[in-house]
């Protein structure tokens, strides 16, 4: 029912069975509720998005008419700014801790495949310190403490991805009205990060295989397989014995884990299967690699440390074995295009125009190349 509220008005409304409300004539969305009691409270009823919100404005007549309607007025204006009134005003919501989640919740984990790394640095960097501090009162210098303790620790590359991660925090609270300015706000990477190329020769290769033959399960096959695969250390962390095939010898990366969004096909050479045929399959888990059947692999720093001291290598990372596998690849004779196609690169030799009409998958190049990478492989790992 509308009408043109007034104190009087208000002061007549009869309470009855249940609750109802009245909608003021004069201002868009305000609402007088009366309860079974006689209790009246004012609302404001408006459009967020897609949703419909309620945002209640307090109880009459300790908020006059006149105040209701004031505060109805700033809030449909916040609106309209793209904020939503009923959440800003929730003063526990402003925690770091629970802005952190919401940002997880709603912008990292829909957008993002590697939201749990984001929601890592985030607990671990920033909620642990700061995490039942009002977001509104973090200051540039907090954030610089967090970086500086990086760099200290001799994570320089890490302070970076805590800057950016805390800069994606803070646009994403701008543009929902939880700050009106961002902090850092011009704050530069503390370390310029140079692209690696590092590549393993023949002789680490053949150290770093027999090492891992020295090691325990899952890194004596998860290390091996990472240089016969090509692959990504985080899709091959997430194997699932349910993407094996292994009698047409193929490994299929969904969709959702893929780095561009589209399933992978990888075929597993006779190496590759050998080192699978080693691994122990555990009762109501499909996780390949993992150590607690509940979640995969985790601690791959410790066990890089490992396979530098017992290999007598350095100044690699697991990534570099995938560096390493397409440059062996391409030292055998491969095609550089046939060597894009084994990494899952959606650019490279075959883009743009040519990549939308070449839709061939050159599944028998593939097959062919990381056959002829994992019996050498196979050769360097049998030799002294």
């Amino acid at each position: 029912m509308r009408k043109a509220l007034t104190d009087k008005t208000i002061q007549a409304l009869k309470p009855r069975k249940g609750v109802y409300d009245i909608h003021d004539m004069h201002c868009p969305g305000l609402t007088v509720r009366v309860f079974e009691s006689g209790l009246r409270s004012f609302a404001l009823r408006y459009r967020y998005g897609t949703k419909q919100r309620r945002y209640g404005l307090g109880r009459y007549p300790v908020v006059s008419l006149v105040k209701a309607r004031e505060k109805a007025i700033e809030a449909l204006r916040q609106v309209e700014e793209g904020i939503d009134p009923s959440r800003r005003r929730r003063q526990p919501d402003m925690q770091v801790e629970a802005i952190c989640a919401a940002f997880i919740r709603q912008y990292a984990k829909p957008r993002n495949r590697n939201w749990r790394e984001t929601e890592r640095i985030l607990d671990r960097e920033f909620v642990a310190v700061h995490g039942q501090r009002d977001i509104r009162q973090i200051k540039r210098h907090d954030v610089l403490e967090i970086m500086d303790a990086a760099l200290e620790r001799g994570a320089s590359y890490q302070a970076n991805r805590i800057l950016a991660t805390i800069r994606k925090l803070f646009n994403w609270c701008l543009e929902r009205g939880i700050i009106d300015a961002t902090p850092i706000a011009g704050l530069k990477a503390p370390t310029r990060e140079l692209s690696r190329d590092r590549v393993l020769d023949d002789g680490e290769i053949r150290r770093v295989l027999n090492a891992a033959r020295l090691d325990a399960y899952p890194f004596r096959q998860f290390v091996p397989l990472l240089l016969a695969t090509a692959q990504r250390r985080g899709e091959l962390a997430n194997m699932r014995w349910s993407e094996l095939d292994l009698e047409a010898r193929t490994w299929v990366i969904p969709a959702e884990r893929a780095k561009n969004g589209k399933p992978h096909v990888v075929h597993l050479s006779d190496f590759a299967v050998s080192l699978l045929d080693e691994v122990p399959q555990f009762v109501d888990c499909d996780f390949v690699f993992t150590t607690t059947r509940r979640s995969p692999v985790s601690g791959f720093s410790k066990a890089l440390r490992w396979l530098h001291k017992h290999s007598e290598t350095s100044d690699w990372h697991m990534h570099d074995l995938r560096r390493t596998a397409a440059s062996g690849m391409a030292r055998a004779g491969v095609a550089p295009y046939v060597i894009e196609k084994v990494l899952n690169h959606v650019s490279g030799t075959i883009s743009g125009v040519a990549a939308v009409y070449n839709r061939y998958g050159y599944d028998a190049e593939r097959c062919a190349a990381l056959e002829k990478w994992g019996a050498g492989l196979a050769e360097l790992s049998h030799g002294e």
